[in-house]
């Protein structure tokens, strides 16, 4: 994740950003991934903890304490700006902090 939410002395935990996610009418949780084996080219399924779809188009992920994803348009920046504000929380890019 090049553009991640990171709170500094504590970690953001699933279940705070799961109740996020169900609080913003923007957001849509959806834990399930989808792909192709690429040995067999039999569609897999499976499941994603904490993955949420913004818009329906950009993918937000949760990871080891971390939300974000690889999208760095102003949108996206301006969405985890505001959730991050409500996290308590910074937001990086690159691991540079955006103000």
């Amino acid at each position: 994740m090049d553009l991640y939410i990171e709170r500094a002395g504590k970690e953001i935990t699933l279940e705070e950003w799961k109740a996020y996610v169900k609080s913003d009418r923007e957001l849509l949780l959806s834990e399930q991934g989808q792909g192709i084996n690429p040995l067999t080219r039999a569609p897999m399924h499976f499941k994603i903890p904490g993955r949420a779809v913004y818009r329906k188009s950009c993918e937000i992920l949760y990871k080891e304490g971390k939300i974000g994803c690889d999208s760095s348009s102003d949108e996206i920046i301006k969405k985890l700006s505001e959730i991050s504000r409500s996290l308590d929380a910074c937001v990086f890019d690159c691991g540079e902090e955006i103000r």
